[in-house]
């Protein structure tokens, strides 16, 4: 129950066998690979090079971006549905290794697909572009339908002028008085007229087209462009109505051909998920160090996975040079955690946190325990308790489930538990169904309950400063460990057995005792860094003002209490909604039967959401703050990772 004893490799082997070992880590996963160029020896060698992916990833990216095109075209065709759950998760499908090889296999559909696709890609962006263009034609004629005269002999004569255009909206009256004085016997029809703009055609005299044309821009007239088309708008509509009507008929045929590949998506996506992991082996390239000749990496692997790695090497390698170094002074490896089966699900609170430096503490251990009464006591309903965790063994059995989300539906399985436990000896059950408590209701006796917190944080906080104890104890710092933390620990002890001195008077003189041999213990150490006696002294006796932020530490878990009644209180609420609506006839039962599965599911979401924050501030905030530093770095191996398959290997288990 640990942070996991950690090994330093490097790797040397000839430049032919870098892509075998490439797969070979890759499938492995339990390798996170450095880059070796910042290492002070690679850099003093000078003759070792950064490696490159070489030309093959350039042709790899080439297909994945055909193969995405690919998925997206197909994704337009034919949404894929996803529950409720998937919005989540994601539609990741599993596959075992044979299943997948399989689908691997057919590199002709692949192909065909590919081609198909795009061909009907062109098409479809051929027809779209041509019903804009049509569409972009029907909006430019609709202002002119009432214009009955073919747009082909709409040019001026020697005669006559025309003009086709619009005005803003004004008092066309007086603007046609105005033509009509500059230009006698000019005609004017207005064709449209809209908000805010009036269309109009005019034939005038040729002669006096100078004088038109001042009106015409007085009056901010604009003249409209219109295409080289024969027929009337009225006409040239129709017929563009026509020609829109037989492009859908296009469309919906050549969608109804490329529909026929969708059941091709998922060899695609498997297509696409094998190329992707070939150009992640080829990337790992840029972390790695090059000769003419060779090749190096280098890397840590936890030390229980070495002998797998140094097995799985020699398989694709045989020649390689290996070297396994315990982590120095000067490196910073990465943390993996190592715990029991049953502590294994609390590691999600410690690495939401922040994961310990190398060498340091892991709180999992400590904090698991706590936790777990915590949540227990905030959620406090059997009940509901049994409800989350048949919920979440449910949503786990559903849904492949992996790493930190597994940890966390695990957790949250094992907190339903510790609800059901802490709900039975409350009795707690949807809040207030008659069924006694095996101790006590904190309904009914609060103060026990705030009672039973304080005793609990105080052990919560006395386990925090003994765990920094102890570590600085094995760490050597013996003096420190019960100079810092010990004498707090008496100190602490003795205001306790004071205030329990009221209820037991003959721990009142042994508590005055120890206390105050504590806090002269607090005075004469813990300024000790200082050299004047003075200084020394004073910041022994500000020291003892710490007592009041232990103080405020065990007042905060209060909270155990206040979200406990939460739970029961609007429960109990609930109940009492639901026995009113119950009394009014058959309506009624209805109605008290939504109130009852609406109101309980809400009150048993918003809880799980309030115990789960309330808890983790309690180890954040109360406990960690006594002993734990976290810092440390996440342990990422270069790992088989995919997009849209979900794949178990052969080896692996499920």
């Amino acid at each position: 129950m640990a942070v996991a004893s950690m090994r330093k490799v490097f790797l040397v082997a000839h430049r032919d066998e870098r892509d075998a070992v490439a797969a070979a880590l890759q499938r492995l996963g339990v390798l996170q690979v450095e880059d070796i160029l910042d290492l002070e020896d690679v850099q003093a060698a000078g003759f070792i090079n950064r490696d490159e992916p070489g030309p093959k990833a350039s042709q790899i990216d080439a297909q994945l971006a055909e193969l995405r095109f690919c998925l997206d075209f197909i994704q337009r065709l034919a949404p894929e549905k996803t529950t409720f759950i998937q919005q989540f998760t994601g539609t990741k499908v599993f596959l075992e290794e044979e299943q997948f090889n399989n689908y691997l296999k057919n590199k002709d559909q692949v192909t065909a697909t590919q081609r198909a696709l795009r061909a009907a890609d062109e098409k479809l962006n051929q027809i779209r572009n041509q019903k804009t263009a049509n569409n972009n034609l029907l909006a430019t004629l609709e202002p002119y339908l009432a214009l009955d005269v073919p747009l082909e002999q709409l040019s001026d004569g020697a005669y006559l002028a025309l003009e086709v255009g619009v005005f803003p909206l004004d008092d066309l009256t007086t603007v046609r008085q105005e033509l009509e004085e500059a230009s006698p016997g000019l005609y004017l029809k207005q064709l449209e007229q809209r908000r805010e703009e009036i269309f109009v055609f005019i034939i005038h005299a040729q002669m006096d087209r100078e004088q038109v044309g001042e009106i015409l821009r007085r009056h901010s007239f604009s003249r409209a462009v219109l295409p080289s088309l024969p027929g009337t708008p009225a006409e040239i509509t129709a017929r563009t109505k026509e020609e829109l009507r037989l492009l859908d008929t296009q469309e919906n045929e050549v969608r109804a051909e490329a529909e026929k590949y969708v059941e091709n998506r998922l060899i695609l996506k498997s297509a696409y998920d094998a190329l992707a992991l070939q150009r992640s082996q080829l990337e790992l390239a840029l972390n790695l160090g090059r000769t003419e000749e060779t090749f190096a990496l280098t890397g840590w692997v936890p030390a229980k996975e070495l002998p797998q790695l140094e097995q799985a090497l020699a398989k694709v390698s045989p020649g390689a040079y290996l070297t396994v170094e315990e982590p120095g002074a000067d490196d910073n490896p990465p943390i993996v955690l190592e715990n029991t089966r049953a502590v294994w699900p609390f590691e999600v609170i410690t690495e939401l946190f922040g994961l310990p430096e190398p060498g340091g503490i892991d709180p999992t251990p400590y904090l698991a325990p706590f936790y777990f009464i915590f949540f227990g006591i905030m959620y406090g309903d059997a009940a509901y308790g049994l409800i989350l965790a048949g919920l979440c063994c449910y949503l786990m059995k559903k849904i492949r489930m992996a790493g930190m989300a597994k940890k966390l539906f695990t957790l949250l399985t094992l907190c339903g538990f510790a609800a059901v436990l802490f709900g039975i000896i409350t009795g707690s059950y949807f809040g207030s169904l008659p069924i006694p408590p095996i101790w006590f209701s904190p309904l009914d006796d609060p103060l026990k309950m705030l009672m039973v917190s304080m005793v609990i944080g105080l052990i919560h906080i006395y386990t925090g400063i003994i765990v920094k104890m102890t570590d600085q104890i094995k760490r050597g710092y013996v003096l420190d460990g019960l100079m810092d933390q010990g004498l707090w620990l008496l100190f602490i002890t003795g205001l306790v057995l004071v205030l329990g001195g009221t209820q037991m008077p003959a721990l009142a003189q042994p508590a005055k005792i120890i206390s105050i041999i504590g806090a002269a213990g607090l005075v004469l150490t813990q300024g000790r860094a200082n050299k004047n006696i003075i200084k020394r002294l004073m910041s022994g006796i500000l020291s003892l003002y710490d007592v009041s932020g232990y103080l405020s530490d065990v007042l905060s878990y209060s909270r155990l209490l206040a979200l406990g009644l939460g739970t029961t209180v609007i429960g109990l609420v609930i109940n009492n909604m639901v026995v009113m609506a119950a009394q009014s006839g058959i309506l009624g039962i209805v109605l008290a039967a939504v109130v009852f599965i609406a109101g309980h599911s809400f009150n048993l979401l918003i809880n799980v959401l309030g115990a789960y924050v309330h808890a983790s501030r309690l180890q954040y905030v109360e406990f960690f703050t006594k002993f734990y530093d976290s810092g440390g770095r996440t342990f990422t191996p270069f790992k088989i990772t995919t997009k849209y398959i979900d794949l178990e290997l052969e080896e692996r288990e499920a």
